[in-house]
C-alpha cells in the first residue's frame, strides 16, 4: 500500500479468486464479495433495469421496495361536444276566438228597433290580433251569426300572417260614430247606419261588412277622403303598417270566404272596407 490506502483488486484478482473458489457456495460468495469490491461484473452480479421513479430496481435494500403513492389527477375532461344550439325564439300564443250571443243593451249604440236584422241574429266574434306594437290582443267584431265562423276563419288568417291591426272593438264604444271609429283607426263591422252620402241601409247594417284599420286605408271619393285625417294613405304607393295592397294576405283571406274588397271599386275607392255582397 501506498499512502496507508489499500489498492483496490485488480480484475485479475477477481478472476483468480473466481478460479481458486472451492465447491459451489463458495464459489458464490466469494464470487459476490469481490463483484462488491471490485465493481466488476461477474458471478453474483444482478441485471440493472430502471424503474418508473428512476430509481435502479437492481440495488440492494434492506426489505421489500415500496411502490410509489399514485398521484393525485383530476378525471379526464368529458369529450369535446359541438356548441348548444341557439335558444329558438319563443313561440307566439296561440290565436283564439270565441262566439258569443249579443244583447240590445250591449249594443244601445249601434242598433235598435227597425234595424234590418235584429238583435238574435247577431254574433259578438272575440278573436287574437297582431297589434302595431307586436303583441297579441283580443278584440271583438259584431256580426252577422251566418258569417260568424267564416270572419273567425278570416281573422285565423290574418293573424297567422302577422299582419297587424291597431284597435278591434264594437262602434258602441264610441257611440255608434262611425267617423270617430274611423278617426281612432278601430276596426270594426257592425253599426246599423245609412250607407255614406246616402239614405238605403248599409252592409254594416246587416253585420256582413268590416272596416279594416280604415285611418290607413280611407275612403276615397274624388278630393274626399275620409277620414280626414287619412289623406295622407290616399297615396296608395306607400307600405305602412296596417295598409292593404290588392293581392296581399288581407284581401286574400277574405276572397277564399267570397268576400269582396273595396280597393277595387271605380269610385269610390273604399280601401278599408271588405262586404260579403261586394257592396
Amino acid at each position: 500500500m501506498r499512502g496507508g490506502r489499500p489498492r483496490a483488486p485488480t480484475r485479475a484478482g477477481c478472476d483468480t479468486a473466481q478460479v481458486r473458489a472451492r465447491g459451489p457456495l463458495s464459489a458464490a460468495i466469494i464470487g459476490l464479495g469481490l463483484a462488491v469490491l471490485c465493481g466488476c461484473e461477474g458471478a453474483g452480479a444482478p441485471p440493472t433495469t430502471t424503474g418508473l421513479s428512476g430509481a435502479r430496481s437492481g440495488a440492494p435494500s434492506d426489505g421489500p421496495t415500496a411502490v410509489p403513492p399514485a398521484s393525485a389527477t383530476s378525471p379526464p375532461p368529458p369529450p369535446a361536444t359541438s356548441a348548444s344550439p341557439t335558444a329558438s325564439a319563443p313561440l307566439p300564443p296561440p290565436f283564439r276566438s270565441a262566439i258569443k250571443a249579443v244583447t240590445a243593451e250591449g249594443l244601445s249604440a249601434s242598433w235598435r228597433p227597425g234595424c234590418p236584422v235584429p238583435v238574435e241574429g247577431l254574433r259578438a266574434v272575440e278573436v287574437t290580433f297582431w297589434g302595431f306594437d307586436g303583441t297579441a290582443h283580443t278584440g271583438v267584431l259584431v256580426v252577422e251569426a251566418a258569417v260568424a265562423q267564416d270572419v273567425t276563419a278570416i281573422m285565423s288568417d290574418l293573424y297567422g300572417a302577422r299582419f297587424p291591426i291597431e284597435r278591434m272593438e264594437p262602434v258602441d264604444l264610441y257611440g255608434g260614430d262611425d267617423d270617430a271609429s274611423m278617426a281612432a283607426n278601430n276596426t270594426s263591422a257592425f253599426n246599423c247606419r245609412a250607407v255614406t252620402g246616402g239614405s238605403s241601409w248599409s252592409e254594416h247594417s246587416y253585420g256582413r261588412a268590416i272596416d279594416v284599420n280604415p285611418l290607413v286605408n280611407p275612403y276615397v271619393a274624388g278630393a274626399v277622403v275620409l277620414p280626414t285625417a287619412g289623406t295622407a294613405y290616399a297615396d296608395r304607393a306607400q307600405d305602412a303598417p296596417g295598409m292593404i295592397h290588392a293581392g296581399d294576405d288581407v284581401v286574400r283571406a277574405f276572397a277564399a270566404r267570397g268576400w269582396s274588397w273595396g280597393g277595387t271599386w271605380a269610385s269610390p275607392r273604399d280601401y278599408q272596407h271588405f262586404s260579403l255582397s261586394g257592396r
